[in-house]
């Protein structure tokens, strides 16, 4: 596993939260045995978001395991957010140290069971904020979904894309409109769509949502969602247009139609803040906000389509991916959905 010391914290404006640089700091004494307890949006098998977050604590048990640490890992899945706060305290009840809810609909019920199992750690993802015991941490997705965009837009035959997403809350809607802010600055002129259907795993909603943008005229869909990615799947395959897939390498689910997969490397960021929770080494009060320049979110391109790519769009996408990395172009946290429409691009690039 990398060192978090290295990962570069990105703040988003408007939303209440807290850059980071995590510390050496010295680790509290950690007991031979603890227990941890994963509570994800949806399955841990999904192929997408759950299962990447689950990823991420088998790592977080093996890096542990090289310590003399053992890390029991259970898990619950296909929660509301009042059962994920029943299973979190009833977890925390049972003395289990971390318990993580890797669902952004799942704020209130870290914070409210972090109130009363001061005890017990809580790790809470895309949340606005860490407090006491509990910590948030955030996948920065607007970098690698600018990319996407840039490389739907040079893809796009029509002048149009769209973004399917799940729900209008930070992380999501800084995706699509990190996409669609993407697709602007591959072509200005492109006209972006964006939907929100409320859902992680409806796929019958996911599909129709896909297909109103196709109708549209757009030819190239982005996919914000857990398993309802599989709706736009198949509404892009069946229209002959393109999708590009987010959160984990998706091209074997639908590989005549996903065109790429915007990766977040949730593994590593979920596997680095649990081992930082069971050694003691999480700062007070510290969101934990990772983009590409640490490592979180990566290009994945589809074996069976990439011949479809010219090179010289490639080697576009390779030096705008750099650029990120550097800090020579900034994506910023786009919280409202439509406001990539009026971001004026000359601001993406540092002075």
């Amino acid at each position: 596993m990398k060192s978090l010391e290295k990962l570069i914290p990105l703040v988003a404006a408007g939303v209440g939260m807290a850059g980071v640089v995590l510390s050496g700091a010295g680790s509290a004494a950690v007991a031979a045995e603890v227990k941890s307890a994963y509570i994800p949006c949806g399955q841990v098998n999904d192929g997408s978001w759950s299962q990447a977050g689950y990823e991420g604590m088998k790592a977080a048990k093996q890096a542990l395991a090289k310590d003399g640490i053992e890390l029991t890992v259970d898990y619950t899945e296909n929660l509301t957010p009042a059962k994920a706060e029943a299973a979190a305290r009833d977890y925390a009840t049972r003395g289990y140290q971390t318990i993580v809810l890797h669902c952004g609909t799942f704020a209130d019920a870290a914070y409210n069971a972090g109130k009363d199992f001061p005890k017990s750690n809580f790790l809470i993802v895309v949340a606005p904020k860490s407090v006491d015991n509990v910590w948030s941490y955030i996948p920065a997705m607007q970098d690698i979904s600018f990319v996407s965009g840039f490389l739907a837009a040079k893809m796009s035959k029509t002048a149009a894309v769209g973004v399917v997403a799940s729900f209008n809350f930070s992380n999501v809607t800084w995706q699509a409109e990190g996409f669609r802010l993407g697709a602007r600055y591959a072509n200005p002129k492109i006209k972006t769509y964006s939907t929100y259907i409320n859902s992680f795993d409806d796929v019958g909603k996911a599909k129709e949502a896909a297909q109103a943008e196709l109708d549209s005229g757009a030819d190239v869909i982005y996919s914000a969602t857990d398993q309802a990615s599989r709706g736009i799947f198949a509404a892009t395959e069946a229209a002959g247009a393109l999708a590009v897939a987010s959160y984990s390498d998706q091209a074997s689910l639908a590989p005549k139609t996903v065109l790429a997969s915007a990766l977040a490397n949730i593994p590593l960021l979920v596997g680095n803040v649990v081992q930082m929770s069971v050694k003691g080494s999480l700062e007070k009060s510290k969101v934990y906000a990772i983009g590409m320049a640490g490592g979180i979110g990566a290009l994945a391109m589809n074996p069976e389509m990439q011949q479809k790519v010219p090179a010289d769009v490639m080697k576009e996408v390779a030096k705008l991916t750099d650029d990120i990395k550097a800090g020579r172009l900034k994506v910023p946290a786009l919280s409202e959905p439509g406001k990539s429409e009026q971001f004026d691009l000359k601001n993406l690039t540092s002075k």
